[in-house]
This record gives structure tokens, C-alpha cells and sequence, in this order.
């Protein structure tokens, strides 16, 4: 069951930190999760070794999510890192502690890649080189794990898993919301049946802090941003939970609040409305600034029941007075609110690697969430019902 897969994940990577934590004598539970670790080593002592992995950008995301958790996962080494930008490179090697890795240049892929010794890649660069340096690594052998999504286009996504099957090998796509124990859940209980037959999806995405104006105003200039870079999770969360179910029609509406975005032309707010054959609806609503904090939930509503992923709250604690109740407020942004997720993701590579698992993202949902998208932004710029 997906429940129990993610589990495994989540104790993969906490079986990594227990072994650091010496200090202190530990509780019965972390004994016993101890004890399960040391087994599967006893066990199965040529399987578990460290992999050398190379890194591609060290931008926003990758320095404050993705490489600190491939650095805490004792399973990895990471070999080098290339990233363009020299002041982000020295910036990411003193918050890291990264001053004897090597931060190199894009120029230098092709020698790295080659390396006999190199396991598998991590590409957090800008979307638009997504595709040469996925093929690249895979043509050499290396496994990839990519910041979604695959590539900028449908065809350019279809060639990058094309070509990890033609060399054997691994390429998982980070939709880091699938390894969320609640939207997890959440899939697990639609796949279930126990919601009868399914009637709508309601997917809301509201963002904070709101991204600055170079990303909005250099992000998918071709296309609708608010579409291709943010309601890409939504989309992709549609896709999982309907198992790849091909919608029939899409129509978009948006909104310019912000005056700045007005004279760049990027919508900051915007619903998605999808049918399905079957008489399904699902709506998606976007929107790029949230005041109150990071708001993420999708419900899923049927004619046997209603659930959903809701948002967690910076903590448990509550205050109960007699004119009313105060909950502590929403998480801050995403590497908050999806900290464990993005660990599991890394965590979840390794597993692939290793053979003990199948990538959770497969190339017919990443290309029917890229195929979505494509109709999504078409109804954008025609203001049209679009068809499939």
C-alpha cells in the first residue's frame, strides 16, 4: 500500500539520523527502529553502500531544500556541484559547508558525467535546460532526479523518459506533494473506492511569500506562469488521484491584481476548470500572494463521502476562550510545509536506485500532466473551452 511504502521511506532516512545521534541514550521506539536498520545491514551488506551523486544549480530551492537533504542522507556523497553563478556558488559552499566539494562550470558536464565512478545526478537548474542535461546524464548512464517539471514541453518530456528506458535507467520527476503523508492518504482512501464514485476534486493553491517580480516576469514567458509553474502541483495531484484519467475539456480564467504584474502581463490569480468523460468535475484555484501563510488542500468529493488534505499548523497548540478559540497560524511557505516531503523524495531515489522500489512519478502521468497544462495555457490565451 502507498501508506506503507512512504513509511518505509520515512524510516529509511530517520534510521540515517539515529545513527548520528549518540549523545543521549534513546527511547524503546528508536531502539527498536535501530535494531530493524541494523537487521536489513546484516542482511543484505552489498546492497547498502553510499552513492556518488553530482549536483546540477544551487539556486533558491536546491541551496535551502533539496542539497541539505541530500547531505543529511548518509547515502549519498555528493561528488561536485555545478552552478553558473560564482557569488551563489561561494554563498552555498559557506552555508553548507560545502568548501572541499567542487563547484564547477556547465562546460565541464560532459568529463563529470563520464565518470565511471558517478551513481546518479540531481538537476535543480532553470527548467529550459532541464532536457539536455537529463539526456546527457542519462545517455552516460547516471539515474536523474529532477525539480519538476521533466522539461519545458510535452515532447521534450516524452524524449527524457524515452531515453532513461533506451539506457536503463532511472529518471524520477520531484512532485514532492506525492510523499506528504496527508495527500498520500488522500489518494490511498479515492483509490480505495470508499468515496463511491467520484463527483468533483477541488484543488486550491494559494502561495506566500509572493515570488519576486524577476521570477514572475522570466518564468515561462511563452506561456502563463501562474499555470505551468504553480498549478503544475495541482495538476499533477489531479492526474495521481483519477489515476491518469484523460479530462474532456479545460477552461481558464484569470485576474491581474498587482499592478507591477499588469504591465508584465503574468496573472497573479486564476481558477482551472476541468470535465470528465464521466460526468467528473475538478476545479483548481491559484493564486500567487496568501496573506494569512501557505494554504495547500485538495478535498475529493464523492456520492459515498468527502475527503482531505488539509493544511498543518506550525504546531498543536490551541487557546480556548469563551468568546472564541486562537490555532497558531499556517506554515510560512513551502520548505515548511512540505519539510518531510521533500526528504522522503530524496529518500525515495535511493530506493529506486537501489532496486527496492519503482519511481512513484511515472512518464504517462508526468505527460498527461504536461498535455493538461498545454490545453490549460490555450484556454488561457483564447479565453476558449479547450478540448482533449
Amino acid at each position: 500500500m502507498l501508506i506503507r511504502r512512504l513509511a518505509k521511506f520515512s524510516r529509511e532516512t530517520t534510521s540515517s539520523s539515529l545513527l548520528r545521534r549518540t549523545s543521549r541514550a534513546p527511547c524503546k521506539n528508536v531502539q527498536k527502529s535501530q535494531s530493524l536498520w541494523l537487521s536489513t545491514v546484516q542482511e543484505k551488506p552489498a546492497q547498502k553502500r553510499r552513492l556518488n551523486v553530482g549536483v546540477f544549480g544551487a539556486g533558491r530551492i536546491a541551496s535551502s531544500v533539496h542539497i541539505p537533504n541530500i547531505l543529511s542522507d548518509r547515502r549519498y556523497n555528493i561528488n561536485w556541484v555545478i552552478e553558473e553563478d560564482e557569488e551563489r556558488a561561494h554563498k552555498v559552499k559557506d552555508q553548507l559547508y560545502l568548501q572541499n566539494t567542487p563547484f564547477l562550470k556547465f562546460k565541464d558536464r560532459q568529463s563529470l558525467l563520464a565518470d565511471k565512478g558517478l551513481d546518479a545526478v540531481f538537476v535543480f537548474t532553470p527548467t529550459a535546460t532541464h532536457a539536455e542535461i537529463i539526456c546527457d546524464s542519462l545517455k552516460q548512464g547516471k539515474s536523474v532526479m529532477v525539480e519538476k517539471p521533466t522539461a519545458e514541453t510535452f515532447s521534450d518530456i516524452k524524449t527524457c523518459y524515452d531515453t532513461a528506458e533506451n539506457h536503463g535507467a532511472v529518471l524520477l520527476t520531484s512532485f514532492q506533494r506525492r510523499f506528504d503523508p496527508a495527500f498520500a492518504s488522500l489518494k490511498e482512501t479515492t483509490q480505495s473506492g470508499s468515496l463511491g464514485d467520484l463527483q468533483l476534486l477541488r484543488l486550491t493553491s494559494r502561495d506566500n511569500p509572493k515570488p519576486s517580480y524577476e521570477f514572475l516576469s522570466t518564468t515561462d514567458q511563452e506561456g502563463c506562469n501562474l499555470i505551468s509553474d504553480m498549478a503544475i502541483h495541482d495538476i499533477d495531484m489531479l492526474v495521481w488521484l483519477t489515476s491518469c484519467a484523460t479530462p474532456k475539456s479545460v477552461f481558464v480564467m484569470t485576474h491581474i491584481r498587482d499592478e507591477t504584474l499588469q504591465k508584465i502581463g503574468e496573472p497573479d490569480a486564476g481558477v482551472i476548470a476541468i470535465n470528465f468523460n464521466d460526468g467528473m468535475m475538478a476545479t483548481v484555484d491559484v493564486f500567487r500572494e496568501c496573506v494569512y501563510g501557505y494554504d495547500i488542500r485538495t478535498e475529493v468529493f464523492g456520492t459515498k463521502g468527502m475527503a482531505m488534505a488539509d493544511n498543518p499548523r506550525r504546531s498543536s497548540f490551541t487557546v480556548d476562550f469563551m468568546q472564541g478559540s486562537t490555532s497558531p497560524p499556517l506554515h510560512y511557505s513551502f520548505p515548511q510545509r512540505f519539510e518531510k516531503a521533500f526528504e522522503m523524495s530524496v529518500a525515495h531515489f535511493y530506493s529506486c536506485l537501489s532496486g527496492e522500489a519503482k519511481p512513484l512519478v511515472t512518464k504517462d502521468e508526468c505527460l498527461l500532466t504536461a498535455k493538461i497544462i498545454e490545453k490549460a495555457v490555450e484556454s488561457y490565451k483564447t479565453g476558449q473551452v479547450v478540448n482533449f
